[in-house]
């Protein structure tokens, strides 16, 4: 298939067009980089540069096969540069690896991106339209598994609703933590806020879900379970600034969870947001005559 065919179709598909820059990557990218003192910008696609979002490395003008992953860490970068040759299609949902546990946001090393364009593979991002894509969407795709009745969405970010209130059949905290287990393929989950007796309507947000405001707005909503990637904030960035924010939040987010009547049920930032390249994405490039593998993280909580 031809690159820019498949760009087109992605491009349309998740509405790129009307997100004018990515309200997270267009800060995280910039810096991850500059760290580097790399300029990006001469590698990375022009409008993606702009956006944030949407076909971010030209490798060869044809895609026979796909590789689908949540973030690129070393290990996808590896899979991907095996053998195989070119022809290929990264897509990722974040632009740049993220250590949850660790320091934050990582850049793709300049030498792998020299590489991948020099072997004819090429990376197409996704991350905020995805994250609020009523079908293709990552707490969309969560919504689905779990079997919820969506009723509305909510957590407005950038240009829609990244999160996903419902009804779902009477259960309790630990149906919802042993569903969750399988449907993301993780033994460890974060648990915290209340045990309601019977949860019967659930808020989801893919990812992050460290947000006091967002929390607020899901149980204002009545929502008796908050299904999340992480509830509270875990990342200790480097920068001095950042890490007193990072300290603040997840101060905050530990402290509502405490006098909440929510469960708050974390099941690993990159784990909810792989889930959709499995339900998702990759039918939807097989429907497209491609070869797609989907790479998980060895880790999911790094």
């Amino acid at each position: 298939m031809r690159l820019d065919a498949l760009k087109l179709e992605l491009d349309e598909s998740f509405s790129i067009q009307n997100w004018a820059r990515d309200p997270a990557m267009s800060r995280f990218l910039p810096r991850a980089y500059e760290g580097l003192g790399f300029d990006y910008t001469q590698i990375l696609e022009r409008d993606f540069c702009d956006r944030f979002n949407g076909l971010m490395l030209r490798g060869g003008e044809t895609v026979e096969h796909v590789t689908c992953a949540a973030f690129p860490c070393q290990e996808v970068v590896e899979a991907v540069l095996g053998p195989g040759g070119g022809d290929a299609l990264l897509f990722l949902h974040h632009p740049i690896d993220m250590e949850v546990a660790g320091g934050g946001f990582l850049p793709i090393p300049p030498r792998a991106l020299e590489q991948m364009r020099a072997q004819g593979i090429s990376i197409y991002a996704c991350h905020a339209p995805m994250d609020c894509h009523d079908e293709k969407g990552t707490s969309a795709s969560i919504a689905h598994a779990f079997g919820v009745q969506v009723e509305r969405g909510f957590a407005w970010y950038g240009s829609g609703f990244a999160g996903r209130i419902g009804a779902v059949a009477p259960q309790g905290v630990g149906d919802l933590v042993a569903n969750g287990k399988e449907i993301f393929g993780v033994d460890r989950v974060e648990v915290g806020g209340a045990e309601p007796g019977t949860i019967t309507r659930v808020a989801i947000v893919a990812g992050g879900g460290d947000d006091v405001e967002v929390m607020e707005e899901a149980e204002s909503r009545g929502a008796e379970a908050y299904i999340t990637g992480e509830w509270y904030t875990r990342t200790l960035p480097v920068e001095a600034s950042e890490r007193e924010w990072a300290e603040t939040n997840r101060a905050a987010c530990e402290a509502y969870a405490a006098s909440s009547k929510m469960a708050m049920l974390g099941f690993s930032h990159a784990a909810t947001e792989f889930l959709v390249m499995k339900t998702h994405m990759a039918p939807w490039f097989r429907k497209r005559g491609l070869k797609v593998e989907c790479v998980e993280q060895s880790d999911w909580w790094r």
